[in-house]
């Protein structure tokens, strides 16, 4: 997508931070935006008009379906489709943390976070905002207003604990989605009821929704492109059948695969040569290439 600027997370914060990014569109030109269901809680820090948000998975046109919780927010792992609406310029830098770190940061169980959005001063003291919105304002290429995020991250950034039961079922479930919450709890040598208690606890969603969540992405990875085989895609994600995938997809995105992806930016094949940080991205912030009427 245009206006976009990736950048290397900081050595110290390479085992929290998946991507960091910054989005800077001057005009008003930005597209609605359809963010895929997703594990990875992300930081939002804008610095211009912050697009509202709803957690309708469908379109709606209701007031009351959006929701402007502040131009710094967090939002957690994701179970449906969520949309972005913008309503000006748009200019933010956007972090997407690590599911199984994110918690070093916010100090807190992420299951607060878990579909919704909350204002970053629900989180971190307000002083300390109010000078990163300060130094974000000041900033004049996108380099520098990353370094500040960095900054204001670094400072909050708590001593990595002993790897825990629920962090290392988080990166087996990503690796592997299709994984029985049974044969998870027999690798990692638990019950299956302690694994679920420690996972929701510290990840923020049960285990089985999570790897819902996950597979979700496998499939637009896979399916990604103009001439999907929608058969092939449900079998290399762990789907039973093509029918189970589409049910799970309609239930999660808001409409069938082949019809989503025909209208919008996930029909386009996937650039080469991008960095794994900016194929993940594209994969989760869709662009909507035609208007989606309700489904």
């Amino acid at each position: 997508m245009p206006g976009y600027s990736f950048f290397p997370p900081h050595p110290r914060l390479a085992a929290v931070i998946e991507a960091i990014w910054d989005h800077d569109v001057p005009d008003t030109d930005a597209a609605p935006t359809v963010v895929m269901p997703v594990v990875s809680p992300t930081l939002c820090f804008h610095y211009r008009i912050p697009p509202a948000i709803s957690f309708q998975h469908r379109p709606s046109s209701h007031s009351n379906d959006w929701r402007q919780p502040g131009r710094f927010r967090i939002t957690g792992a994701q179970g449906r489709a969520v949309r972005l609406r913008p309503v000006g310029p748009v200019g933010g830098v956007m972090v997407r943390l690590r599911p199984e770190a994110a918690a070093r940061l916010t100090g807190a169980s992420m299951r607060q976070f878990h579909d919704s959005a909350f204002s970053i001063d629900d989180v971190f003291r307000a002083t300390e905002v109010s000078l990163l919105d300060e130094r974000l304002a000041e900033a004049n290429d996108p380099a520098t207003r990353v370094a500040a995020v960095q900054d204001f991250m670094l400072r909050h950034l708590r001593d990595g604990e002993q790897d825990s039961v629920a962090r290392h079922a988080a990166r087996l479930l990503r690796h592997d989605p299709s994984l029985s919450i049974r044969r998870l709890a027999l690798l990692l040598d638990v019950s299956e009821r302690h694994l679920s208690r420690c996972f929701q606890g510290e990840i923020g969603v049960p285990p089985k929704q999570f790897a819902r969540i996950a597979r979700i992405g496998k499939v637009v990875a896979a399916a990604r492109g103009p001439d999907s085989d929608w058969t092939d895609v449900a079998a290399s994600c762990g789907f039973t059948d093509q029918a189970h995938l589409i049910k799970e997809f309609n239930a999660m995105v808001g409409r069938p695969p082949d019809a989503f992806f025909r209208v919008t930016s996930l029909r386009d094949r996937a650039a080469p040569g991008v960095s794994r940080a900016e194929s993940d991205f594209y994969n989760t912030f869709v662009r909507e290439t035609a208007t989606l009427p309700p489904a």
